[in-house]
């Protein structure tokens, strides 16, 4: 043994490889000095029965998936033939385990995993040869060639105000990643047992050292995974696992809008500092151009007269005032035309100027930024109850995430629903309730009133969450991502939006008889006493024909 080792000590040195050896009750030692390496390699040299009990009680408390492992048996099994039928699962391997076997001098790498707890999965995996060395037999990677879970079931936890996914009548998963976690776990034959519906995602409560919601039941081992959409935080990546995020949004404000418009005094001087310097030295220029020619042909007339005189025509041109009396001189004449042509055509500029300005209807908001939004202080600040906002703003030690916690409600007060916080804030025109847009857009697709939203520049990464450590973590990551690439999350979506468009009821005209109608033509008035009128045929004759009002 000594010798073997020797041997390959010298040859993965050879190769590059930093190595050291232990016996295999060092195992959990071991971890201490590797923690660094991204994964570490450990080739397992099994000589004896005996050899196969150290090793199986070794690996009772430890990740099997920390490493990539090479077991090699180095004796011929008897009865039984752990190499080639292991009982249970003797070296307690997971779904995400990496290791290889070679039984004694057989010319085939055998891949051993685990679905179940109590059973080991072999597949062949390479052929080895001494002249043409490993030639793989599957040459997809570990996940890729991992794609049935032979009916495995996920214990998993609903949040029942998810955006994303909810119950339908059938009892069947639903919504946009509903529909893609059923196409999901039928392509990889597996599937999702219910345990519990919660009504909050969770939040950490440092007091008691624990988590609510969702989340809490994952972590307290309750659950497998969480069938909805969870936004990402560091908190919550200490607690539970996330998949690749299938949503990327912006976080919003959402205020009502704003009853004041900006229209203030200075709003009536639509023109630039520019323009209207420009405006009052077209005015004097007149002024002085009109004394010039006047002073050659009027000669009885005193300065003084011809300054006020001029002054006044100028400034009734400007201001649309007509000429008490027409000069005779072609170049006075020339010079009063290009004034009333300039003054027409400023009139006209500052008049669609003035109209557009005021019909944009642009409104005063108190604040563009969640910065600006604590500087302005009136504002109440409303988010979902237990959710990644209140959980960052509650146990955030940022100076800005402590300025918003005391404009936040108390938590009590919280919504537990998105529709729900969106009422408060129409009830409360000094409330804004923070959220990502497409949860808005999801939820609240008619608002009980107008709502205005304020860029707050964060974005929003979901994803679905799964219990630490999950052997099953980087499977679903790899084909989720594999699932979303293809665009199988985009024809989702193309079908529940013709189911949703299918779902709406349309209208037929009503058909109306004579009792149905009452025409008064003397009054010249045309009344139509209909339960319900949807035939544009019938709006046409009582507008266009009569020429009256419906």
């Amino acid at each position: 043994m000594t010798t073997t080792m020797f041997k390959w000590t010298r040859a993965l040195s050879r190769e590059g490889f930093m190595t050291t050896k232990f016996y295999f009750s060092d195992l959990h030692k071991s971890s201490y000095y590797v923690n660094q390496i991204v994964r570490p390699i450990y080739i397992v040299i099994i000589s004896n029965d005996n050899d196969i009990s150290e090793f199986s009680s070794a690996t009772d408390t430890f990740d099997m998936s920390f490493a990539v492992w090479l077991v090699l048996f180095v004796y011929k099994g008897h009865d039984p033939d752990y190499c080639h039928n292991p009982p249970d699962n003797i070296f307690h391997l997971r779904f995400d385990s990496h290791l290889m076997v070679r039984c004694g001098t057989d010319t085939i790498l055998r891949e051993w995993y685990s679905i179940k707890t109590n059973q080991t999965e072999i597949r062949d995996l390479a052929t080895l040869n001494l002249k043409k060395g490993v030639t793989k037999i599957i040459s997809n990677s570990l996940y890729d060639r991992n794609y049935n879970l032979q009916g495995l079931t996920m214990r998993a936890v609903l949040v029942k105000t998810s955006p994303f996914v909810h119950i339908n009548e059938a009892g069947e998963l639903d919504g946009l990643l509903g529909r893609m976690l059923m196409e999901f776990s039928i392509t990889l034959n597996f599937s999702f047992e219910i345990v519990s519906e919660i009504e909050t995602y969770g939040t950490w409560n440092p007091e008691n050292n624990t988590w609510s919601g969702a989340i809490g039941e994952l972590y307290s081992g309750r659950g497998d995974i969480s069938l909805s959409g969870f936004s990402m935080t560091n908190a919550r990546l200490n607690a539970v696992d996330f998949t690749f995020p299938f949503v990327t949004s912006k976080f919003f404000l959402y205020i009502q809008e704003p009853e004041i418009f900006t229209i203030k005094w200075t709003s009536y001087f639509t023109f630039s500092r520019s323009i209207w310097i420009t405006i009052f030295a077209v005015l004097i220029l007149a002024w002085i151009l009109l004394i010039f020619l006047k002073v050659k042909i009027r000669d009885d007339c005193s300065m003084g007269q011809l300054l006020s005189d001029n002054f006044l025509e100028v400034w009734g041109i400007f201001c649309q005032q007509g000429l008490k009396d027409f000069p005779e001189r072609s170049s006075l004449r020339i010079a009063y035309f290009s004034i009333i042509l300039l003054a027409t055509i400023l009139l006209a500029t500052y008049s669609a100027s003035l109209i557009s300005y005021l019909t944009a209807g642009i409104h005063i908001l108190p604040f563009n930024s969640l910065e600006s939004f604590v500087q302005d202080n009136t504002y109440q600040l409303c988010v979902l109850r237990d959710s990644a906002e209140y959980d960052t703003f509650a146990n955030s030690n940022g100076s800005l995430e402590k300025n918003l916690k005391k404009l936040m409600l108390d938590k009590e007060k919280l919504p537990i629903s998105i529709p729900e916080g969106f009422v408060k804030v129409c009830n409360n025109h000094k409330l804004a309730i923070l959220t990502s847009k497409i949860v808005k857009d999801i939820l609240v697709r008619k608002s009980p009133c107008n709502i205005v939203s304020v860029d707050t520049g964060r974005l929003n990464a979901v994803g679905i969450i799964l219990s630490k450590r999950n052997p099953f973590t980087h499977f679903i990551n790899f084909h989720f991502k594999k699932f979303i690439n293809n665009g199988m999350n985009n024809r989702i979506r193309d079908i529940l939006s013709e189911k949703e468009y299918n779902d709406i009821t349309k209208h037929q005209p009503v058909y109306i008889t004579s009792k149905d109608i009452f025409l008064l033509v003397k009054g010249r008035r045309c009344r139509w006493y209909l339960d319900c009128i949807q035939s544009i045929e019938l709006l046409e004759f009582c507008d266009v024909k009569r020429q009256n009002r419906l």
